[in-house]
């Protein structure tokens, strides 16, 4: 019954729920397929750029403390605009390689962000208003050549207003992830621009900066203002400085004043490959948030109504702090784990860092938080029982579900990968599909999984700096990991991260 319903719904679809389900795995029904290494993906773009701007790489030095930029904790004086130095070390800090290495010729490369199958199918944009040392236009972020490309003069100029004004704009190019992951790579591409975001949004703050996050805007506008091809990149989101509340949409009001046209990219049309699934659920989530009134249950994952045992989380201050610069700059996903005990302090400190996120968000940028349950199953970690718990709303607590144990079956659902079954800690990204759908519409689905990501890169970055391991996986059973957890039908388990001591950091 469901391969069937899959082979219909690949041809077409007419929401999320569909999408979603269209491209679950199901056991010994994945369709083989062998990666094309001569055409594999690069994570840049190339363009005849008007200007090129090499950035400025500064010296890494101690800074903010992580867990206070988690908490909105203000820094002793807040800037009001940005230099070329401080912009650099934003995007260092974002999206910077860390390391690069060289196999069947092709460069590999790691970030200060994790993305599916290492492709990093994610791109920036910057647009620049009156900023100190950079001219006026719109620019494409080379973070593997370390340069900014300035690929439009003055395009969103708003008249005499002279306001320091800055944004960024990640987009995600379908082919990158498609490659390995084919339909179901549009789940990858939002996961992965969730997490990119996150950590622009973190390395703002860290310059004294308060960004806003908005998802919310004319897809068709913004790819027409960066000359996107939308057959094969797509803006996601959209991060935004400045003095005042405007958005998206003000850039390019009443019309884009152009001094010419914005450059496009040199394509190697060798490479293209037409995924029309992925390029339909997009235009589904074209349409902007339509919120309409939604009750608790709608939002419930679970089949069942478990006993009120609820547990508190104590969250405390460390000393000394986590380093944000250290931990962003030394990310890297480990999922080498061994079976040690986790330290209560370290787990509780995990679940903050995951649950921060839902604090002092504007609303307009929470909406699928209601539809978001972070879900976590504990093994040998001190002061809990091992099982299977939700954390709280306002994440204060956690709600004891049942006990365990989960993790080798996880690890069976998560395609057989056992390393998560050595985990000490994995979080679980669940969400009620069809009341997400009821109430936000197509695109509720494409908030949903970059708040996942967004949650989940600070998840990382925690465990980076408290020495541990931690990995994402996006590959799993779908039926299988609803029938594990004991979800209802309108529910799914979409997304995992595993945390704990790993070999070789001094457990």
């Amino acid at each position: 019954m469901l391969r069937k319903k899959r082979l219909r719904m690949n041809n077409r679809v007419s929401s999320s729920v569909e999408y979603h389900w269209a491209t679950a795995h199901v056991r010994n029904r994945i369709r083989p397929h062998s990666l094309d290494f001569g055409h594999y993906p690069k994570p840049f773009k190339t363009y005849g750029a008007l200007k090129r701007i090499p950035l400025i790489k500064g010296e890494i030095s101690p800074g903010r403390d992580l867990m206070g930029l988690f908490r909105g904790e203000e820094p002793a004086e807040s800037e009001q605009s940005l230099g070329f130095p401080a912009l650099s070390r934003v995007l260092y800090r974002s999206y910077g390689v860390t390391r690069e290495e060289k196999a069947r010729g092709i460069r590999f490369f790691s970030r200060t962000v994790p993305s599916a199958g290492g492709l990093y199918p994610c791109q920036i944009y910057l647009m620049s208003r009156h900023m100190e040392g950079l001219e006026t236009g719109v620019y494409y972020c080379h973070m593997i050549q370390e340069s900014l490309d300035l690929i439009h003069r003055d395009g969103f100029s708003l008249g005499r207003d002279q306001t320091f004004d800055l944004s960024f704009v990640v987009t995600g190019i379908f082919f990158n992830s498609a490659w390995k992951y084919r339909e179901r790579a549009f789940r990858y591409l939002l996961l992965d621009s969730g997490h990119l975001v996150e950590n622009l949004n973190l390395a703002l703050r860290a310059e004294g900066l308060s960004p806003r996050v908005d998802d919310d805007f004319e897809d068709d506008r913004i790819s027409a203002l960066l000359a996107l091809d939308q057959d094969k990149e797509v803006p996601l989101a959209w991060v935004h400085v400045n003095g005042k509340a405007s958005g998206p949409e003000e850039k390019c009001q009443p019309a884009p004043d152009f001094s010419g046209p914005c450059l496009k990219a040199i394509e190697d049309e060798s490479v293209a490959v037409s995924y029309p699934l992925l390029r339909r659920i997009h235009e589904l989530g074209k349409a902007r948030v339509g919120t309409r009134a939604h009750d608790a249950e709608s939002a419930g994952v679970l089949a069942f109504e478990p006993e009120d045992r609820r547990v508190s989380l104590d969250f405390e201050a460390l000393n000394p702090p986590l380093d944000y610069e250290r931990a962003v700059l030394s990310r890297r996903s480990k999922r080498n784990f061994f079976p040690a005990r986790l330290d209560r302090k370290k787990a509780v400190l995990l679940l903050e860092s995951a649950s921060s996120l839902y604090k002092g968000q504007p609303e307009d940028s929470a909406r699928a938080f209601p539809f978001l349950a972070l879900g976590v199953l504990f093994q040998n970690v001190e002061g809990f029982d091992d099982g299977f718990y939700i954390v709280s709303g306002e994440g204060g607590s956690l709600r004891f579900i049942r006990e365990g144990p989960f993790h080798e079956p996880l690890a069976r659902v998560c395609l057989d990968q056992q390393w998560i079954s050595r985990a000490a800690v994995n979080f679980l990204f669940m969400a009620n599909l069809t009341g997400l759908e009821n109430a936000l519409g197509p695109r509720g689905y494409r908030l949903l999984l970059m708040d996942a990501g967004r949650m989940a890169q600070r998840i990382y970055l925690a465990a980076t700096g408290l020495s541990l391991g931690c990995c994402g996986v996006g590959a799993l059973y779908d039926e299988e990991a609803r029938t594990l957890l004991d979800l209802n039908p309108d529910s799914a388990l979409f997304y995992a991260v595993s945390a704990g001591p790993v070999k070789g950091s001094g457990f």
